[in-house]
């Protein structure tokens, strides 16, 4: 189509283009069907045309075929030089030539009848021969000397035709006229000669020369770039000629570059596929909106793709540029012009992360992962978006096999330093299902032992305890059972010792020691980011004090950098025999004792840097038991440390050291064994502040060790408190009576060690021992455990050392 309107525009304006100044030379190059033009501008040499059909038509006097083939001709190969002959024989059908402006002798019936149908049609004239003759004579000239006539002769000419009104003369003089550029005479000429003529190629001479009219005005507006004139001989054309020349033009302006004047030609005429390519060539991003909008607005083919390549390209220009919303809705737009491929719907993705839409992101790598169920890096980029929405993740997880595999093993990695080795164990773990089953049936066999040694009497106190257990897994479950049987003992009052309701006058002769059974149950869970423990007991059936149901609820939640660990409690207070079982008076006539703190415990660590951590202890918690008044406790401590263990051994999983404080204050002092008062350590304060030192092997081993230990410079602070705070003291006097005020300060420590060791694939020993002390107190600890689980197992984890246990630790870590 190009092509074409270029070599039509070209065929009208080589010579016209020069009107403006050389008019004589511009109207010399106007194509005409009267004669070719001899011109002084040569053109560029081309490829010359076939002129075989053009000779056909010619030899058999096909003047309209002749014409139009010679027109095709001379637009398909606008700089062609015509030869002569080829001229000469034109103008002779055409009845151009000397002697033809005379009906010729007819060499058949039917040309008799044409040429005297042709007479018949011209106005009846005897003097009209005569007349005629300056038509004549001016017609027997070469093209070239009536080129050359004065403007005078022409004028006094065109009077004489539209005098004698015969088709002929308007045609010649309408060409002659248009030849010298008299382009309304020419015009007046040529509208005449098509309202006379009778026959077709004398109408097809007078539209050509009025389309050579029309050609030479569009070409002064074109040299003048006047638009508003364009659209005018634009809007009064019918023809469609018009339209013609001004899309060849538009063409032409575009093939020399000049984008700005062929958009407003191709603007004119409505070519859209011409408007689109001069708005583009412009590149300024005016134009390039334009040129978008015109393309998103056409429902064509070429047009829609144009839209569609336009958007895919602003969505990647519009990411790179951090455009990240106009990027999202550029690829939302083009999802609905065509399917989006992998990487222009992962855009989307991509551009959604960066503003955290995670909806949007989220469903754009879904489709992405869909067609593509392998790609690692959209799997890993839905389960970081994800990874605090655990439906979310386990939707995806049951989706696509990619996330499901990372999710997998993101979940061991993150287990593992957690110690959640259930939670790697179920998720496919190497390490954890290695080291060993932990869904099978597991029996155990464990004794432990507790010694506290103090003052004289009382002070002093043991508590020796056996159990045997049966457990297993199921999902991320695990349960265990346990039946105990407890021994307790505790140092005897000596004579005047204040004892149940006064002081003892002579040696006590009263139960100092308990056996009993206890039935308890525990259970755990893990989730990626969350721990569960719970435990009940009912112990020691038959003791002075009834047996009560006790246990704790535990949870811990972990974050990137901060884990939260609570614990809701009910426990004996198991510092004396008073307080964990509770007594008789000395003629067991009168139980008292057995102290139930029930409370709440928390914990927040926080990984402050590579190595280094802080941690937050408190605790707090209510005291009561039978005959013991109530009372409140408070605790709070502090850790700051730092992880040696790469400093140190490759064999260590961690060795943190740091310092720490701690503080724990009771309302009120209930340390005594008379009536009201509960046998347990209960400071007004105790203040600690040292250091701490703890290691831990490294895990999935055949044996692991633990050990820890403190020093600290303590302080503490007991309160002059009523030795009777209920009453039932034999003598009045002595309801007045109280336990003491005392102070001191001095150093304490403990240190423990634990381990385990796997003897085969089937049976592990683990046990535990350690020390610690105070002013005027000592602690001795010890426990040992023979453990059986079905499967096959070749190491063993942190998490069954005996006392990880939350049970004992406090939380579910």
């Amino acid at each position: 189509m190009k092509d074409m309107f270029k070599r039509t525009f070209l065929f009208l304006a080589l010579g016209t283009l020069t009107t403006l100044s050389f008019s004589n030379c511009a109207i010399a190059q106007t194509k005409t069907t009267y004669k070719e033009k001899d011109s002084g501008i040569l053109p560029a040499q081309q490829e010359q045309p076939d002129l075989t059909g053009l000779w056909y038509h010619i030899n058999e006097r096909q003047v309209t075929q002749a014409n139009n083939e010679f027109s095709r001709l001379k637009a398909r190969y606008p700089a062609w030089q015509v030869p002569e002959e080829v001229e000469t024989e034109l103008n002779r059908i055409n009845g151009r030539l000397k002697g033809t402006l005379k009906p010729a002798i007819a060499t058949s019936s039917k040309n008799n009848r044409s040429r005297q149908e042709e007479r018949e049609s011209q106005p009846a004239h005897s003097s009209a021969d005569t007349k005629a003759h300056p038509l004549e004579q001016f017609a027997q000239l070469t093209p070239k000397m009536r080129a050359n006539a004065s403007k005078r002769k022409v004028d006094m000419l065109i009077a004489l035709s539209n005098q004698l009104q015969r088709t002929d003369f308007y045609l010649l003089m309408g060409w002659t006229a248009l030849d010298k550029g008299m382009l309304e005479a020419a015009k007046q000429q040529f509208s005449q000669a098509l309202k006379s003529a009778v026959f077709d190629k004398d109408k097809q001479s007078a539209q050509q020369g009025l389309k050579s009219i029309t050609g030479i005005k569009l070409q002064q507006a074109l040299a003048l770039r006047d638009t508003t004139i364009l659209n005018q001989y634009l809007d009064a054309d019918n023809s469609g000629y018009v339209e013609e020349v001004l899309q060849g033009a538009a063409w032409q302006q575009y093939d020399l570059k000049d984008y700005k004047f062929a958009e407003a030609l191709f603007r004119l005429v409505n070519d859209n596929e011409g408007l689109y390519l001069a708005l583009s060539a412009q590149g300024n991003d005016a134009a390039n909106n334009s040129a978008f909008t015109l393309a998103c607005r056409i429902n064509t083919e070429v047009f829609l793709r144009r839209c569609a390549d336009t958007l895919a390209s602003r969505q990647a220009k519009y990411y790179d540029s951090g455009l990240y919303k106009q990027s999202i809705e550029a690829g939302e737009s083009l999802a609905r012009l065509r399917p989006l491929s992998l990487n222009e719907q992962a855009l989307i993705g991509w551009a959604a992360k960066e503003i955290q839409d995670t909806i949007t992101a989220t469903s754009a790598f879904e489709q992405v992962l869909s067609t593509s169920p392998d790609d690692t890096v959209i799997a890993n980029e839905l389960m970081t978006l994800n990874q605090d929405d655990e439906t979310t993740l386990n939707r995806l997880a049951l989706k696509f096999r990619a996330v499901r595999a990372m999710l997998k093993a993101r979940i061991s990695r993150s287990a593992w330093p957690r110690k959640q080795f259930l939670l790697a164990y179920n998720n496919g773990d190497e390490r954890a299902v290695t080291a060993q089953t932990k869904d099978g049936i597991s029996a155990v066999y464990g004794i432990n032992t507790r010694s506290r040694s103090g003052g004289e009497g009382l002070g002093n106190f043991d508590v020796l305890s056996q159990y045997i257990g049966i457990g297993s897994g199921y999902k991320n479950w695990l349960w265990q059972v346990s039946l105990d049987y407890k021994q307790f003992y505790s140092g005897k009052p000596r004579t005047n010792d204040w004892f149940g309701e006064d002081q003892l006058v002579g040696a006590f002769s009263g139960i100092s020691g308990f056996e009993d059974k206890g039935l308890r149950g525990e259970v755990s869970y893990q989730e990626p980011d969350f721990n569960f423990y719970a435990n009940i007991e009912y112990a020691m059936f038959n003791q002075p004090v009834n047996a009560k149901v006790t246990g704790q609820i535990s949870a811990s939640k972990f974050m990137s950098d901060t884990t939260v660990a609570a614990t809701l409690f009910r426990k004996a207070k198991d510092d004396s025999l008073l307080s964990q079982t509770g007594t008789f008076n000395a003629d067991h006539a009168r139980p008292w004792g057995y102290v139930i703190e029930n409370g709440v415990r928390v914990l927040i660590a926080h990984g402050l840097a590579d190595n280094w951590s802080v941690a937050g202890t408190t605790q707090m918690s209510r005291l009561e038991g039978e005959r013991v008044t109530e009372n409140s406790a408070f605790s709070l401590r502090g850790d700051l440390s730092y992880d040696i263990a790469n400093n140190v051994s490759t064999h260590l999983d961690y060795w943190r050291i740091g310092p720490f404080v701690s503080y724990t204050g009771f309302d009120k002092n209930l340390s005594g064994f008379t009536y009201g008062n509960g046998g347990y350590f209960s400071p007004r304060q105790f203040i600690s502040v040292g250091g701490y030192s703890e290691l831990l092997t490294l895990e999935a081993l055949n044996w692991q060790v633990r050990l820890r230990g403190s020093l600290a410079l303590s302080r503490v602070k007991q309160d002059d408190d009523l030795r009777f705070p209920i009453g039932f003291a034999g003598d009045i006097e002595d309801l007045s009576e109280t336990l003491g005020e005392s102070s001191d300060t001095g150093l304490s420590g403990n240190i423990m060690a634990e381990g385990q060791y796997r003897f085969n694939h089937n049976w592990v020993v683990a046990g535990y021992i350690g020390k610690a002390f105070a002013v005027e107190y000592q602690a001795f600890e010890a426990g040992i455990q023979i453990r059986w689980r079905e499967g096959q197992g070749r190491g063993v984890t942190s998490d069954e050392l005996l006392l990880s246990s939350p049970r004992i630790s406090g939380f579910a870590l």
